[in-house]
């Protein structure tokens, strides 16, 4: 005795399976997206923190160095021509001067981008994050957060963070 079985030929996915895999895949994007938007905010803020404390590590070094009569190049030390502002691509992460760019640390007090610390060092020199011309308000938001639990808050007003001719930071 021969059994025969029916064949059911598949062409492909049932509507329901199609439209079960995009709610899927909808649901996982709508968690996804903020999250990762999040994220890279938070990166940003993070950068802007870190040259923020790399310039106030610079410049206090630079100070310290001309104490023992040494002269330093800050420009060269802080790679004003080559770091980028995590906030705003295409513009230098440092300006000697008032910032004019979200996240740009500016540095104050008589120097230049062609100013070699020593062999002494203006006073006082000024450290400052601008955060006035930033249009995205989460990303002001996080770049204040971050400078300030850094324990820096002064950095965000105008006269910034103050290092003295003695090394002093206040």
């Amino acid at each position: 005795m021969k059994i025969e079985y029916a064949r059911r030929q598949e062409a492909g996915f049932t509507l329901i399976e199609l439209m079960i895999v995009i709610a899927i895949i909808g649901i996982l994007a709508a968690i996804a997206i903020p999250q990762y938007e999040s994220y890279i905010t938070t990166s940003k803020a993070s950068a802007v923190t870190s040259n923020f404390k790399n310039a106030l590590n610079q410049v206090t070094s630079a100070v310290a160095a001309t104490a023992a009569g040494q002269s330093v190049d800050l420009n060269a030390g802080l790679n004003v021509a080559s770091a980028i502002d995590p906030a705003a691509p295409g513009v230098s992460a440092y300006k000697f001067g008032t910032p004019t760019s979200c996240g740009q640390v500016g540095i104050t007090g008589g120097l230049s981008a062609t100013t070699y610390v020593g062999p002494t060092v203006p006073n006082p020199i000024n450290i400052l994050v601008d955060t006035g011309d930033c249009t995205d308000t989460a990303l002001k938001t996080a770049i204040t957060n971050a400078v300030t639990a850094a324990g820096y808050p002064t950095a965000l007003t105008g006269s910034g963070v103050t290092v003295t001719a003695n090394g002093g930071v206040s």
